[in-house]
């Protein structure tokens, strides 16, 4: 297989159909086999019984429906209680898809704009007039990647207010568009633009032009809820685990504040793979990875990491969750999993992820995904 040039993935991220033929009559095929399933079933059993994992709810799904859904372990350790399908976890960092989401779906009804500079929503950023949104959604604005600089609390409180307070102590990372670095502040950036730009709160934008419209009825803003069948969080800890509960930065901002469950992410990938509220322009702009300025990540896109393969896909990580939501529009399939502690050498979501589509022959072969960096700027 040839090497991919900077130009050719950018091509192929962003001029790939998200449905191709094979995608479309993988949906017309529907139900997997009961061996398919048996398949993915063992794979994350194995996890749970190797004490890998304390619980982890899993769906598969295509455009047209979700094809299975269960869920294995213990949401809560002592006193047990089990996982189950419709237990709401943390999404960590699979919120990113969201607050993308969110910007572009502003963006497409003429609220805001994606290249005008930052300022012009943001301006007591003093750094905003030097980036645009863009930047900030493909993590090439050269906001500061140490989510502490960002996340402290100012005068007691974590908030909005707390985190501008903190961005203007720190000057850039580097100049914008010269490099990429992974950047939790950059995207609780973006969810303040959504509420400056829509005049809500986060949380409501989301539940009124995601969650409520596509049905996503266990979908909300960490927090947001007393909810009784919530998994907790949990580390390993020698031989026993350790509660690791959110913070209330984990809670405040748009970088990973996000809850849901198998079922509701099944909701939210069809409405993606069928473009029922983002267009498909939106779409294809934010599946899009940027290709100028000198050393740009050749990976990330606005809240997707994309696959040479075509594979669209966000891991999360707080201290005690791991996920993945994945697309594989090749042949048209969503793939979420959920877990209530943290990612390790044995349990690493998208590799779980790709392993069950490959050892359930979904589709052609999975190829291995490419290796992530922090940042491609020098040290």
């Amino acid at each position: 297989m040839r090497t991919l040039s900077r130009r050719d993935f950018a091509v192929l991220a962003a001029s790939a159909p998200l449905l191709s033929r094979a995608a479309i009559a993988a949906t017309a095929r529907g139900a997997l086999s009961r061996a398919q399933v048996q398949t993915i079933e063992a794979i994350l059993k194995k996890l749970v019984a190797s004490g890998i994992v304390p619980g982890i709810s899993y769906s598969i799904g295509n455009a047209a429906e979700t094809l299975t859904a269960r869920a294995f372990g213990l949401r809560v350790v002592g006193p047990p209680a089990r996982m189950e399908r419709t237990t709401r976890s943390a999404l960590a960092s699979v919120s990113k898809q969201f607050a993308s989401a969110a910007i572009y779906l502003l963006h497409q009804h003429g609220a805001l704009s994606l290249d005008a500079p930052l300022s012009t929503y943001l301006p007591d950023y003093k750094y905003a007039k030097e980036m645009t949104l863009h930047q900030v959604l493909t993590m090439r604005a050269g906001v500061t990647a140490n989510d502490d600089a960002c996340e402290a609390p100012v005068d007691g409180k974590i908030d909005a207010a707390a985190l501008v307070a903190n961005l203007n102590k720190h000057k850039l990372d580097f100049p914008p568009s010269k490099y990429f670095a992974y950047t939790n502040c950059g995207y609780n950036i973006a969810g303040l633009v959504v509420e400056r730009a829509s005049r809500q709160t986060y949380g409501d934008f989301l539940a009124k032009n995601f969650f409520q419209p596509l049905g996503m009825s266990s979908s909300y803003v960490l927090g947001a809820r007393n909810d009784p069948n919530f998994a907790q969080g949990y580390a390993r800890e020698a031989n026993r685990w350790k509660s690791e509960p959110p913070t209330a930065a984990d809670r405040a901002f748009a970088s990973g504040n996000l809850v849901s469950t198998p079922d509701d992410m099944q909701r939210w990938s069809r409405s993606l793979l069928n473009a029922t509220i983002l267009s498909r322009k939106s779409l294809q702009e934010i599946f899009a990875v940027p290709t100028s300025g000198g050393s740009a990540h050749l990976h990330y896109a606005s809240g997707w990491f994309v696959e040479p393969s075509g594979v669209r896909w966000h891991g999360g990580t707080l201290a005690g969750y791991a996920t993945v939501n994945m697309l594989i529009p090749r042949t048209g399939h969503a793939i979420a999993l959920l877990s209530n502690t943290g990612p390790s050498k044995q349990w690493k979501p998208e590799e779980v992820a790709r392993e069950i589509y490959n050892a359930a022959s979904l589709g052609p072969p999975l190829p291995p995904f490419l290796k992530r960096v922090r940042t491609t700027a020098p040290s």
